[in-house]
C-alpha cells in the first residue's frame, strides 16, 4: 500500500516525526522538576496543558478545515520554537529559577501538540477514500507505533545522559516534521 501512494509515504513520515510533541513533555517536567519551587512548578505545569487543550481545539479544528497540511506545518514549527525555549530557559537558569518558565514552555508545546493530532486525523481522513480509509490507518498507525516505541527508548536512553540533549532531538525532529507536512498536497477542498 505504501509503495502505491508517495501522499502515503510522505504523511507517515511526518507524522512519525512530529511524534516529539508527544513525547517532549515528560522531559520539560524533568527540566521543571531541576529547580526550587516544584510545587508552584507542577501546579503550573497541569494548568498549562490544561488551558492548551481548552484553547487548541476550536483553533486548530477551524483551522485544520482549511488546511490540515498546514495546521501541521505550523503545529511542528510551534513545537520546535517551545523546544528551544525550553533549552534557552535551562541553559540560562531560568528553568530553575523560574516557576512560570517551563509551564509557559509547556503551553506551547501542548499546543502545537494538539494540533499535530487534529492536523493528521483530519489530514488523513480527506486523503484517503471511502475505499481506502481503513487501509492507510492502519498502515499509519502501525508504522507511527512502532517509531513512536522506538524513539521513546531512544529518548529514555539519551535521557539517562542529558535531558536538553533529548529535548534537541525533539527539536530537530519537529523542524523536520514541519518540513515533511509542508511538502503534502492539499486535502482540503
Amino acid at each position: 500500500m505504501i509503495r502505491q501512494h508517495p501522499q502515503l509515504r510522505r504523511f507517515i513520515v511526518a507524522r512519525a516525526l512530529l511524534v516529539g510533541t508527544a513525547l517532549a513533555p515528560p522531559y520539560l517536567v524533568l527540566l521543571a522538576a531541576n529547580g526550587t519551587q516544584r510545587a508552584a512548578s507542577l501546579g503550573g505545569l497541569v494548568l498549562a496543558a490544561a488551558l492548551a487543550a481548552l484553547l487548541s481545539s476550536y483553533v486548530w479544528g477551524r483551522f485544520s478545515d482549511r488546511s490540515s497540511r498546514r495546521v501541521m506545518v505550523i503545529a511542528g514549527a510551534l513545537a520546535a520554537v517551545a523546544l528551544m525555549l525550553a533549552l534557552g530557559a535551562q541553559w540560562t537558569g531560568l528553568a530553575r529559577t523560574q516557576p512560570w518558565a517551563i509551564p509557559v514552555v509547556l503551553f506551547l508545546l501542548m499546543l502545537s501538540y494538539h494540533g499535530v493530532r487534529q492536523g493528521r486525523a483530519t489530514h488523513l481522513v480527506d486523503m484517503a477514500g471511502p475505499q481506502t480509509r481503513a487501509g492507510f490507518t492502519a498502515v499509519s498507525n502501525t508504522i507511527v507505533g512502532c517509531f513512536l516505541l522506538l524513539a521513546g527508548a531512544l529518548g529514555a536512553v539519551v535521557a539517562s545522559v542529558s535531558v536538553p540533549i533529548v529535548i534537541g532531538l525533539f527539536l530537530v525532529m519537529s523542524v523536520a516534521g514541519a518540513y515533511c507536512a509542508a511538502q503534502l498536497q492539499e486535502v482540503q477542498t
